[in-house]
């Protein structure tokens, strides 16, 4: 169930495009947006005392100013979809931007970003923590995506894993309003078969009606899984977010890193 959905807010053009696409998502759902305005504040106050400099306190005043004219247009925005919604600003250092991010999203339902890697902002680490440490699926839209949010199709990357089991999962109110949805099987030959039947019977004991279809373990995933989506027109693709630690960081595996830097459309990932 998807009642709560936050959304990332930078003080960006992005911020309209991702509003507008929740709110619509929000109506379809009936769930209240929460928006989550993350100000960075300038990184030298985190390591010098502004109490004795003039020339810090006028930074600190400076960045209040702007975040606080970033938060009457945001809240502006929100008004004017005439949902329940409120505005949340996290005043924060770069370093403890996506740790404070994810920790908001923890207690809401789905987060709203724009996909890591085409991020004018270039702020995919931001990203990737929300989806690593939240807890919470994500759904990431394209930079500049302006399309409505729909729902008529949706293709899903499935494969016998805890990621992509979890994916299907949380995506389920949106796979159950989708008049078509495409699951595409990437397996080894031999365990195809028995896969595409298994999660074939889950989606339809959850009430969605799905096309099972596989693809040879050979095949580069994220290239068939983009092929799809454009053969149909899709308007989502679900797929699980699979990455490796790094330094004791998750970062993202290459199948998830190449859809969400080629797709064209939304991705909604749960790791």
């Amino acid at each position: 169930m998807i009642k709560q959905i936050a959304v990332h807010l930078t003080g960006s053009p992005e911020d309209a495009k991702r509003l507008e696409y929740a709110g619509r998502l929000a109506s379809l759902l009936e769930a209240h947006i929460t928006g989550l305005q993350v100000h960075q504040l300038p990184s030298i106050l985190s390591i010098t005392d502004p109490s004795g400099s003039s020339f810090l306190q006028q930074l600190i005043d400076k960045s209040t100013k702007e975040a606080d004219a970033v938060s009457g247009k945001l809240s502006e925005l929100l008004s004017e979809f005439g949902l329940p919604a409120d505005l949340r600003r996290l005043d924060v250092f770069p370093e403890d931007a996506g740790r404070t991010l994810a920790d908001e999203v923890r207690v809401t339902d789905l987060f709203v970003g724009t996909q890591p890697y085409g991020d004018p902002e270039r702020s995919h680490a931001i990203e990737e923590a929300v989806l690593f440490r939240s807890g919470r699926p994500c759904l990431f839209l394209p930079a500049k995506f302006g399309k409505e949010a729909r729902l008529n199709s949706i293709v899903v990357g499935w494969k016998n894993a805890p990621e992509a089991a979890r994916a299907v999962f949380e995506a389920l109110p949106l796979l159950q309003k989708a008049a078509f949805v495409d699951v595409i099987v990437v397996s080894e030959e031999s365990a195809v078969q028995g896969a595409g039947i298994d999660i074939g019977k889950y989606l339809s004991r959850h009430g969605v009606r799905a096309e099972i279809r596989a693809v040879p373990g050979r095949a580069e995933p994220a290239m068939v899984l983009l092929g799809e989506a454009r053969a149909i027109t899709a308007d989502l693709i679900v797929i699980g977010a699979y990455g490796h630690s790094r330094m004791r960081e998750l970062i993202l595996g290459g199948t998830t890193r190449d859809v969400l830097k080629n797709s064209p459309i939304p991705v909604f990932m749960a790791h």
